[in-house]
């Protein structure tokens, strides 16, 4: 029953006609670039050029290092993951792999779709539904992990969010939203009746209030539980596995997160700024873990102007849109416009099968 559910939600998310796809990677395209243009406005800038020490030698093996190393360490990632779970993925087949979630990921709200198409791919490739929806889960929930733990000291830590009290508010709204998220995700392993126990007080509450009808909140209660039960027995399948194979896993996601939050400081000294290494980190873990509650497809605009509104202290108004536009391309676009071509290939090309 598990394997036919999870089998159905990935095949319809696959299935999703081309009109849907093609309209949310419209939105993605339009606030990728619109957010950006009205910054541009905003702070009176004239162009968003970017500056000629970009192409720079030293920085461009700086980069081109930075970004083999943030690439390899998100396949490696995963790869690990299903090691721990007793399976194997070719190497060939993990680089397409980490292409194809970059693109998805980017183009459905909320990040969703990047873990249908995984598991989507690992099922053609062999592997168990129940693993693959295992693996692709316990990938995610390690980097959030390590994304979230830090956000609310960072927010009490960091000069930004103490410099204005619209920012200090937000960030420690967030910061809370952030704990109960990992808190949630802690009762669900170690103290499931718990859980369940909160979750049928609040859905009693939006009954009593009359928000939702007693029938939907009957099957979200059913889908609830054996969706908690499956994460549980994930968790702990993964910390029974493998002692070398976890630590690695765990290893090159803390990698892949340090390359994925250096690129704003590697481009900041391109620039010429000089700046503070652990705050500039500091503020991407932040805004990143905003990233996850935002609606848009793969959080295009909201990304943009966050980071404009983090970084617009550090950063004469000149620069500030072109930093953004080479953050953005060298972390999200890239990926993207490599992963096209391979879904192609995966879909149309010689021997794919049929989804």
């Amino acid at each position: 029953m598990k394997i036919q559910c999870a089998e159905g939600i990935t095949g319809r998310i696959m299935k999703l006609s081309p009109l849907r796809w093609i309209l949310s990677s419209l939105v993605f395209v339009a606030l990728s670039v619109g957010v950006p243009f009205l910054i541009c406005q905003k702070i009176g800038a004239q162009s968003g050029t970017l500056n000629p020490a970009l192409f720079s030698k030293a920085l461009l093996a700086s980069i081109l290092g930075l970004l083999f190393l943030y690439f390899l360490t998100d396949a490696l990632r995963l790869y690990y993951v299903l090691r721990v779970l007793g399976h194997r993925l070719k190497i060939l087949d993990l680089g397409k792999l980490t292409f194809i979630n970059i693109l998805f990921s980017n183009i459905t709200p909320l990040a969703t779709g990047g873990g249908f198409a995984q598991i989507w791919y690992l099922s053609r490739r062999g592997i168990p539904l129940g693993v693959a929806t295992a693996a692709t889960t316990l990938r995610t929930l390690l980097a959030m992990g390590f994304i979230f733990l830090p956000v609310p000291f960072l927010v009490l830590k960091l000069p930004l969010f103490r410099g204005s009290e619209i920012l200090t508010s937000s960030g420690l709204l967030l910061g809370f939203f952030a704990a109960a998220y990992l808190s949630l995700f802690l009762l669900m392993l170690f103290r499931l009746k718990w859980f369940l126990w909160i979750f049928d007080v609040f859905t009693q509450v939006l009954a009593c209030i009359r928000v939702v009808k007693p029938e939907t909140l009957a099957s979200w209660r059913r889908v609830l539980f054996r969706e908690t039960v499956r994460f549980s027995r994930c968790i702990k399948i993964y910390l029974r596995g493998e002692k070398r194979d976890l630590l690695l896993s765990v290893a090159c996601t803390v990698v892949f997160l340090v390359s994925l939050f250096s690129f704003p400081a590697l481009l900041l000294w391109g620039w010429g700024y000089s700046f503070n290494y652990f705050h500039v980190t500091g503020m991407l873990v932040v805004s990143t873990c905003l990233m996850y509650f935002a609606p848009s497809p793969g959080g295009s605009g909201f990304a943009e102007g966050v980071f404009g509104i983090f970084f617009a202290s550090l950063v004469a108004p000149s620069d500030l849109v072109g930093i953004i536009v080479a953050w953005r391309f060298l972390t999200i676009y890239l990926g993207m416009l490599i992963g096209i071509p391979v879904v192609l290939c995966e879909l149309f090309g010689r021997g794919s099968k049929s989804v």
